[in-house]
């Protein structure tokens, strides 16, 4: 069965069509789901990505939908994402005029830099020496 040996990670997002198209272009791919206009799916990998509409898609109780939609959303959160071209995401971070919480440098075991998505999750990227 599709999905069942895969590690899933699910953010609320207050602009699904800005953040899967952010994601896209960091290197998700995105699984069609057009039964489901409140999710986007996306992959990097063996790892889901699920994002779902913070205002439009459901919680499974009152008191985490009042914890979410008071925010803030990407408190203590960071996803690695690893990339061949650092430059390329730093680029598209800076195009996007969103926030950058460390420049790109050396780390000793990869080349690294974190910046926030538009809800506040801090994304680190990676690229690993050759």
């Amino acid at each position: 069965m599709m999905g069942t040996h895969q590690l899933k990670i699910g953010l609320r997002v207050s602009d699904l069509h800005r953040s899967a198209k952010l994601y896209r272009a960091a290197g998700c791919r995105e699984i069609p789901n057009q039964d489901q206009p409140n999710l986007r799916y996306l992959t990097f990998g063996h790892t889901w990505l699920i994002l779902t509409d913070l205002h439009a898609h459901g919680f499974h109780s009152e008191e985490r939908a009042q914890a979410a939609r008071g925010g803030p959303l990407g408190s203590g959160v960071v996803l690695a994402i690893p990339t061949s071209d650092l430059e390329a995401m730093h680029r598209l971070w800076r195009a996007e005029e969103l926030p950058i919480t460390l420049a790109p440098e050396d780390a000793g075991w990869a080349r690294i830099f974190y910046g926030l998505d538009p809800d506040g999750y801090e994304v680190m990227f990676e690229q690993f020496a050759n």
